[in-house]
């Protein structure tokens, strides 16, 4: 049958055409918006672009979200890759993907990878309908997807009721986004719409029928092809006067059986598989469809499922089933996808049919939740909830399902409901065992959400209960070492962890044994003890048969140990498959400060804005807070405290995380800050009391033990003349290198602050020379800069202006701009004069000379034809820092694709 013409979209029409051409012309990327009100004609036009793309060559992938919300995870997306005539993958790769479903960073990577090589091969349009129903995953899929194809020839198309479905997918992104709302039809056009199906223009009373539609597309159909089905039966005058009793009428008009088959559609939300139908209709499925069809209601598509014309029509017949039939049909359709083994569709209908008390609605809801837990935190969080408020304490089964919420509620790290969780169970239990059980599953979920207080309160109660079952009763003391953490000063922290870790291993209980290995490791690493705290995560790894990659790599940069480091985050990034993807904001974060610490502030810098994006979304905000820190340090480092200080403030829309960790990383950037725009005694009274708690003993964090943070203090004491502050960062600095005996980082700093602070030449330079040996370029250059100012200053200018030179040549090197303009004005003020000065300028804004070496890197090999993934490879970072970094070049070069960027790349080597 010959398609229909779309009426009254040729302006629409012919602005998604021109979209589509410009992106297999010129290779960009682009996207659609369609947007407009149920009816309104979104899919009408969105299947008319995709058919006129695929008469020009585009390889195009359709899907739609479905208005269940929970179908399982990432389905919309995951459908696309196999919707297309050209095979994006094949149905190995296809199953493969899809095993990666609680991995959401690995999935979206994945799924990038197909799209990625898909697009290489010929233009691609992915057209996506319905989004104002796309599941969690699914559109934190495609917030992933937009920058990670960006500059290859795909044009996004997705249709919804709001402006905004799918406007923050593409945020700052280079892409060009074409937004199209649609209005109401003309009358004209509906007139041309009844002429097109009907063989002749409509008569005076059809079209008063038509105009009381107001130009909905949808409605107009709907009565349009009754007069047609009335015409055909030769009653000229049966038309409906609305939409809905047109609906109404024709629901009514069916056999029960029929009408329940219908019915049992409409509350399914998605196309329902006839052979799946007798369960939940009973009877005979394919008898009691004709009626239904033939009236039409619903249509059977060649895949063997039931649909609806339209969603509008579900909608209405929705509408009109009793509530207390409906929740009898979701029950039904819970028990149904239950049995099929599809538990997260069963919530889903289990959750609209449950009422206050339904235990076997809560069942199926918990059993989906904690399937749910690794894939989305936030629907699983939501499906406990609601199971929470349909328990009561009176029923036999409320105590199981509670505590299996409160587990599902700690592993998701929703802390304040697991804390509500956790109460709720402790008002009607009297048993001291499971008090403390308890307790110390809502101590966990305190700690992760950074309650620290109010978790040292409840476990010191519930110690004090007399009953508790040993095993459990160290499980207790464990989590208090573990709070002492991060409230004790370090060396009583690790006292403390250090004798419930003797208990631990002597109760044999592996839970209490793993929180006693986390406090000690944490308490060591605050007391800035850092080989022991790598012996304690590295025992806890081992004892979890799983690796703690940021635990570990942590230390391994206390210790100068770099390459180990970075061998453990390839590691990670080569295995992430077998890590979850909520733990990988943390492997991100440790990668963001090895590249910091190495003086690569351009990867560092893209790392943090990755980890700012995905951290939030993944529950992980604890981690942003590394991210916001790293990218003012690299700003002072820059020189930028404008920047610096805009940065700081987005700490404060970050939440997750209370004051103890939040504090001692603000300080000192607060601090910095204040140095950097010259105001050094507000820099010293705002890192005074950090400087003076490490100095007696008493900080609870390793924060101010960082080497670099230590040359810092000291630098600002003697900027302010505070001999007192000095001699307090230099004390500091001695405990640190005591404590770490053999790391250069450590060690160097301390000989360097004291020789300072003495005045004793041969000193510093011993300081200066140990420093050689550090990785950080930073430290390196801190030290050749100490140097050379006391060779100066003691009349030796020749050797001391070489070594001013080699500091340059460290600060340049990273782009510490600030630090090296600090240096050249000290070598201009001994008589220095030198040539590479002029020609080390700041950057451009734009063009080639306005790239970073990385950015450059990226250009180079994306411009010569590698996917992300193969440049992440290439050059050992992360395929989302590969996209942090191309939008950059993008945006500095002025270009829209990969064609662009090859032509640009030409013309640059010429």
């Amino acid at each position: 049958m010959q398609a229909r013409p779309l009426r009254g979209r040729s302006a629409e029409m012919t602005t998604a055409l021109s979209v589509v051409r410009s992106t297999s012309r010129h290779g960009s990327s682009a996207a659609i918006l369609l947007s407009g009100p149920a009816g309104i004609g979104k899919t009408a036009l969105l299947s008319a672009v995709c058919h006129e793309a695929v008469s020009t060559g585009m390889t195009v992938l359709r899907g739609k979200c479905d208005p269940i919300e929970q179908v399982w995870p990432g389905a919309p997306v995951l459908a696309l890759l196999r919707s297309g005539r050209d095979e994006v993958c094949t149905r190995q790769e296809y199953e493969r993907i899809t095993r990666l479903v609680d991995e959401p960073l690995v999935l979206a990577e994945a799924v990038a990878a197909c799209l990625d090589a898909a697009a290489r091969r010929r233009p691609v349009l992915i057209a996506l309908d319905d989004v104002q129903w796309a599941d969690r995953v699914s559109a934190f899929i495609l917030r992933n997807l937009v920058p990670r194809l960006v500059g290859l020839p795909v044009v996004w198309a997705f249709a919804g009721r709001s402006d905004q479905d799918a406007a923050e997918w593409f945020g700052s992104e280079p892409v060009h986004v074409e937004r199209i709302r649609l209005a109401p039809l003309a009358t004209a056009d509906v007139l041309a719409l009844a002429a097109d199906r009907l063989g002749h223009a409509p008569d005076a009373r059809t079209g008063d029928f038509l105009a009381a539609v107001e130009g909905n597309p949808f409605h107009a159909g709907q009565i349009i092809e009754e007069i047609a089905r009335s015409a055909g039966r030769g009653e000229l005058d049966a038309v409906p006067v609305a939409f809905a009793a047109s609906v109404s009428a024709l629901l009514g008009s069916l056999p029960q059986s029929s009408r329940e088959l219908v019915e049992v559609v409409a509350a399914a939300g998605r196309p329902f598989a006839l052979s799946e139908a007798a369960a939940p209709v009973g009877g005979n499925p394919g008898a009691n469809l004709g009626p239904a069809v033939d009236a039409g209601l619903v249509v059977l598509r060649a895949d063997s499922t039931v649909a609806f014309h339209h969603d509008l029509v579900r909608e209405q017949v929705y509408s009109t089933i009793r509530a207390e039939r409906l929740r009898e049909l979701h029950r039904r359709l819970a028990d149904h996808y239950l049995a099929a083994g599809d538990p997260l569709i069963a919530a889903s209908h289990a959750r609209a049919a449950a009422v206050p008390g339904d235990l076997d609605s809560a069942t199926i809801m918990i059993a989906a939740a904690e399937s749910l837990a690794a894939v989305s935190g936030e629907d699983a969080g939501d499906l406990v909830m609601a199971v929470l408020d349909i328990v009561r304490p009176d029923q036999p089964g409320w105590l199981d399902l509670s505590l299996r919420c409160l587990s599902v509620l700690c592993r998701v790290q929703w802390a304040a409901e697991a804390v509500v969780a956790a109460d709720q169970i402790l008002a009607h239990v009297d048993d001291s065992t499971l008090i403390g059980r308890v307790e110390s599953d809502a101590a966990r979920a305190l700690w992760l959400g950074g309650r620290v207080g109010e978790l040292l309160t409840r476990i010191e109660r519930a110690l004090r209960l007399d009953t508790v079952e040993p095993g459990v009763g160290v499980r207790l003391r464990a989590v208090h070492s573990l709070a002492g953490a991060r409230l004790l000063d370090g060396q009583t922290a690790v006292g403390r962890a250090l004798t419930v870790l003797d208990e631990a291993r002597m109760s044999g209980d592996e839970q209490a044994l793993a929180l006693a290995l986390e406090a000690a490791g944490h308490s060591a690493r605050n007391d800035g003890r850092h080989q022991q705290a790598l012996r304690y995560f590295r025992e806890l790894a081992r004892l979890n048969g799983r690796s703690l990659v940021a635990e570990e790599v942590i230390e391994l940069q206390f210790l100068d140990r770099y390459e180990h480091a970075q061998t453990l985050l390839n590691q990670a990034t080569a295995e992430a498959v077998r890590n979850h993807g909520e733990r990988l904001p943390a492997v991100l974060a440790a990668q963001a400060w090895q590249d910091f610490n190495l003086g690569r502030l351009d990867d560092a810098e893209a790392g943090c804005q990755t980890l700012l994006e995905i951290g939030p979304r993944l529950g992980d905000a604890v981690y942003a807070l590394d991210a916001v820190i790293v990218r003012v340090s690299s700003a002072l480092l820059r020189g930028d405290v404008d920047s610096a200080a805009t940065y700081l403030r987005v700490a404060d829309e970050i939440e997750g995380a209370d004051a103890v960790l939040r504090e001692p990383g603000l300080t000192v950037m607060n601090g910095w800050i204040a140095a950097g725009r010259g105001d050094h005694e507000t820099a010293r009274e705002v890192l005074r009391p950090v400087i003076a708690d490490v100095a007696e003993r008493s900080a609870c964090s390793y924060w101010p033990m960082w080497p670099c943070w230590m040359g810092l203090f000291f630098e600002i004491g003697d900027l302010a003349q505070d001999k007192e502050f000095m001699a307090a960062a230099t004390k500091v600095t001695e405990q640190a290198a005591e404590r770490n005996p053999g790391v250069a980082s450590f060690e160097g700093v301390a000989l360097l602050t004291r020789g300072r602070t003495e005045g004793d030449v041969r000193m510093i330079e011993r300081g200066a020379d140990v420093l050689t040996h550090s990785p950080r370029p930073l430290l390196r250059g801190f030290g050749a800069f100490s140097h050379g100012r006391a060779l100066v200053e003691a009349g030796d200018r020749q050797t001391g202006l070489a070594q001013l030179d080699r500091a340059w040549d460290e600060y340049h090197g990273m782009g510490a701009w600030f630090y090296r303009a600090l240096t050249q004005d000290m070598m201009r003020q001994a008589g220095a004069r030198l040539g590479k000065w002029s020609a080390a300028a700041l950057p451009p804004a734009a063009g080639w000379a306005s790239l970073t070496q990385a950015e450059r890197r990226v250009a180079m090999l994306i411009g010569a034809g590698s996917t992300n993934k193969a440049a992440a490879s290439e050059l050992g970072v992360s395929v989302n820092t590969i996209g942090t970094h191309l939008r950059s070049v993008f945006a500095k070069l002025g270009v829209r694709s990969r064609v662009q960027l090859a032509n640009s790349l030409h013309e640059e080597s010429l």
